[in-house]
């Protein structure tokens, strides 16, 4: 009998903890409000995760015409899109591909470190180019990426 309470109990602080979680974890972050509604068009495992660093970005974005496959290394590219605010003084630029690997080869093959006002990084299997004459917008923008994950 005394082990059955035991496990009962268990049972009842592990359903508690559980519970307290999860309740935790549905909670929705309403001190950041997203300033942008961008939802793309990718089948991709990171989409929702791009989705909320793009609507992040305290700049207004808008999406603008990009051929991705004209990039070394298109082959590797599932997807890409780019955006600009509302002066063009910001454009983000996103990848998607299948891995690190194929995302780091796609940054070395188009020379993006050799960019004068532009950093790039590599997420796993996103790249993502931010671009901007004020290096504050760019540090900015990557920053909120690297920070949110």
């Amino acid at each position: 009998m005394r082990e059955y309470v035991n496990v009962r109990s268990s049972l009842l602080f592990c359903t508690f903890l559980l519970i307290q979680f999860y309740g935790q974890s549905q909670q929705v972050d309403t001190s950041n409000p997203m300033n942008n509604n961008i939802t793309l068009n990718v089948d991709h495992p990171n989409r929702k995760r791009m989705e909320y660093f793009l609507n992040s970005v305290t700049e207004k974005l808008e999406q603008v015409s990009f051929d991705w496959r004209d990039w070394k290394q298109a082959d590797k590219i599932i997807s890409g899109h780019k955006f600009n605010n509302s002066d063009s003084s910001l454009t983000i630029t996103v990848l998607f591909t299948s891995s690190y690997d194929d995302a780091n080869e796609i940054a070395k093959a188009n020379a993006l470190p050799l960019l004068p006002n532009a950093k790039w990084s590599v997420n796993g299997d996103l790249l993502y180019l931010v671009e901007s004459e004020d290096e504050n917008k760019v540090s900015e923008v990557l920053s909120l990426f690297a920070g949110k994950e």
